[in-house]
């Protein structure tokens, strides 16, 4: 099942499903058949079994009132997440093209950090060149959403807690105009990574959540994504350290996950940073992961 959130022509985020080539208000769906369900995407998966419940009615219902994607506004996936983690240095080859040595995962943990929920945005939404950065560059990565709360889970029984899988794009900027001419401190370099993690609109996802049914193997799906046609990343997320299950187990047991919650699980190399190619206004990129379909967002100068 493909699910998406759309803004209703009232104006609100709307939680929706794909049927062929439309999108039907779940919410909508749902009263149709005389059954209860919230028009938000978060709160939709905090109902228990409300991804099944969805699909059930689905199955159910034949001719319903539907909406092409033509006639509406896509919203990212999960617009207002409860929280956003993502891992830092979760491919080999992305480690090694910034400079590093591959790693033996036996000896080390996942580095997993955070990003606000203002940065997230959707699929055909503007990435925004903030005023403190010239280095600006993307990252395509698998995102899991969390679809039940868990709390010290074990790797076997990760995949329960979640719902889906969705494209995105870790946005990044490199270095900080502030730096310049500052007195130094220890760690001013960690803080400028992580602060450059954080602006709005950095936090790209969609077009759908994908729920995990519908993805047999979420460790073997091509990722490629183009700025301006041209081909900048390629690999499988199969290539990744730390495993989709591992990573859910690890951040469970650093805080409890709850429904909607976002995990990003790192980048394959080819990332703007190697080459000094950094995005600027006018770029249009989009990132693909197979059976999750085209994340697209083109690039704009900050108000």
């Amino acid at each position: 099942m493909k699910l998406v959130s759309f803004l209703s022509p009232d104006g609100d985020a709307r939680a929706g499903v794909c049927i062929g080539d439309s999108v039907c208000d779940v919410s909508a769906l749902a009263a149709a058949v005389g059954v209860d369900l919230p028009s938000d995407m978060t709160e939709l998966l905090i109902v228990d079994e409300g991804l099944e419940i969805t699909n059930n009615i689905v199955a159910r219902v034949g001719d319903f009132p539907s909406l092409s994607f033509d006639q509406v506004t896509l919203l990212a996936a999960v617009p207002f997440p409860g929280k956003v983690l993502a891992l830092a240095g979760n491919y080999q080859a992305h480690i090694q093209e910034g400079g590093g040595t591959a790693v033996d995962k036996t000896g080390i943990t996942p580095r997993v950090f955070m990003k606000p929920g203002t940065s997230i945005i959707g699929t055909n939404e503007p990435i925004l060149l903030p005023q403190w950065s010239e280095t600006v560059d993307y990252e395509l990565e698998l995102t899991i959403v969390i679809g039940q709360e868990c709390k010290n889970v074990d790797v076997d029984d990760a995949t329960e807690c979640i719902a889906g899988y969705v494209v995105s794009n870790d946005v990044s900027a490199r270095s900080l105009t502030i730096a310049e001419g500052r007195s130094e401190r220890p760690m001013d370099e960690f803080f400028d990574w992580l602060n450059g993690k954080w602006f709005d609109s950095f936090g790209a996802i969609g077009p759908n959540l994908v729920t995990r049914d519908e993805i047999s193997d979420p460790h073997n799906l091509k990722m490629s994504l183009t700025v301006n046609g041209e081909k900048r990343q390629e690999g499988n997320t199969g290539q990744m350290i730390f495993n989709c299950f591992e990573i859910v187990s690890f951040c469970s047991h650093l805080v409890t996950l709850e429904p909607g919650d976002l995990i990003m699980t790192g980048t394959p190399s080819g990332v703007g940073q190697t080459s000094g190619t950094y995005l600027k206004s006018g770029d249009e990129i989009e990132a693909e992961i197979e059976h999750l379909g085209v994340l697209r967002n083109v690039v704009e100068e900050e108000d």
